[in-house]
């Protein structure tokens, strides 16, 4: 997995600054796990296991509300592929590097 950059415009981000801390850093973690796509596997138990494997009292409802906020204000959208639910962060190209040849995951819907 290579390393992700965050810019400092992150600090003075408008959709940022609406979420929680918790929202934050489950973002931040969201960004290093992810594809060179900006996808993973959106089921909770597995986001939990991947985000948070030293945290041993986080919830799979804690990472669900924490990622329907993410989706509320727009910083990741939710995509069904394949009987399965996935997610891809918003504006991942604008931000990152794509350096694999292909996603990891399915390419959402209609695209």
């Amino acid at each position: 997995m290579p390393n992700r950059l965050i810019r400092e415009s992150v600090c003075t981000s408008r959709t940022i600054a609406k979420l929680t801390w918790f929202e934050e850093a489950f973002y931040y973690r969201l960004w290093v796990n992810c594809d060179d796509y900006g996808r993973m596997d959106a089921e909770p138990r597995i986001l939990r296991a991947r985000l948070f494997p030293l945290v041993d009292d986080m919830t799979c409802q804690q990472v669900e509300g924490a990622l329907h906020r993410l989706v509320e204000v727009g910083s990741v959208r939710l995509y069904e592929a394949e009987g399965a639910q996935y997610l891809e962060i918003v504006n991942w190209g604008k931000y990152q590097q794509i350096r694999a040849k292909r996603s990891k995951y399915p390419i959402p819907p209609g695209e």
